[in-house]
């Protein structure tokens, strides 16, 4: 994959690849740093001193001409990932998703990498979530809600973890859909296993993460990502959460406080026991599967109130090399 200026420079900034010396940069630093060079990729040659004239502090300077020194490890480690069939995905990307762009405005990640058909990332989703350790009929609710965004021709939207989220996804496989998961584990290993592997040699699946591929889970990382997800969908449905703690809580919670996505929640048998308290902080009710259209259709036509990237002034009509 040949990479633009402004999309290798964002990978040698912000990547958490081959670090040695260097200090990537974060989410909001980076944003930062674009507000002096909204085209990263004319960083690249640049001079310690070019950099301070430029507005950089001397720290700053250090800093990203450590980042841009790993261009031989990163690009070893690039290729690398090629071969396992990963690839990466910057903001200054066509295959970008654009409603990260939309719906959450500067905490979109600069870079994720991605395994499998990517145009299904600008295709509109319906995403799916929910505890681990998920009761029979919350598994089976979970299975008839991933059927009918099947049925309603929308990609099926996790995060891949035991539970609801492996439930949904191998449901809308079972049913002829496709499946998007946004990852908080291990990128490489996920799609070792040979049902992921037929899922993307058959153009079915995206496999994605903000993180380095080969990173194992935590749980700040599965944080960070549950915002992908809502992003990603057109709503996504909660089938079971715990209440005032868990993942799957402080998901939907941080979408629906900060108009990351829309939310609809579960109400009716295998519901957890926070669904109800999500349902009154502003999520849609459903009660029954065929309510999903309708939840659908609503997302719709409400839309959200949000900060863009051009409201904030950074990645404004980027350019590509």
């Amino acid at each position: 994959m040949q990479l633009s200026q402004n999309a290798l420079a964002t990978v040698l900034l912000v990547a958490h690849i081959d670090v040695g010396e260097a200090k990537p940069f974060k989410v909001n630093e980076f944003r930062k740093l674009l507000e002096l060079f909204p085209e990263p990729g004319k960083l690249l040659g640049k001079t310690h001193s070019e950099l301070q004239a430029n507005g950089l502090s001397k720290i700053q300077a250090d800093r990203v001409l450590n980042c841009l020194d790993r261009a031989t490890g990163i690009a070893f480690a690039l290729e690398r990932f090629h071969e396992m069939g990963v690839e990466p995905i910057t903001r200054f990307d066509e295959q970008y998703p654009t409603n990260f762009i939309k719906k959450l405005g500067t905490s979109a990640p600069s870079l994720i990498f991605t395994s499998g058909s990517t145009q299904l990332l600008n295709r509109a989703g319906i995403g799916v979530v929910g505890s681990r350790n998920v009761n029979e009929e919350g598994h089976k609710i979970t299975q008839n809600f991933a059927q009918e965004a099947v049925n309603l021709n929308r990609p099926v939207i996790s995060g891949g973890a035991r539970g609801v989220d492996q439930a949904a996804m191998r449901s809308a496989e079972e049913h002829g859909g496709f499946v998007i998961a946004a990852l908080a584990n291990s990128l490489v290993k996920s799609i070792q296993s040979a049902e992921v592997r037929k899922l993307i040699f058959d153009e079915r699946a995206v496999f994605l993460t903000p993180y380095n591929p080969e990173a194992g889970f935590t749980v700040g990382n599965a944080m960070g990502r549950n915002k992908l997800i809502y992003a990603l969908a057109e709503t996504t449905v909660v089938v079971s959460s715990d209440k005032g703690s868990g993942g799957t809580w402080t998901g939907a919670v941080e979408a629906l406080e900060k108009n990351f996505g829309h939310v609809s929640v579960w109400s009716g048998k295998g519901e957890g026991p926070g669904n109800k308290d999500l349902i009154e902080k502003g999520a849609r009710e459903l009660s029954s599967v065929s309510q999903l259209k309708d939840a659908v259709e609503s997302a719709g036509k409400a839309g959200t109130k949000r900060e863009t990237f051009e409201q904030a002034n950074i990645f404004a009509n980027p350019t590509t090399d």
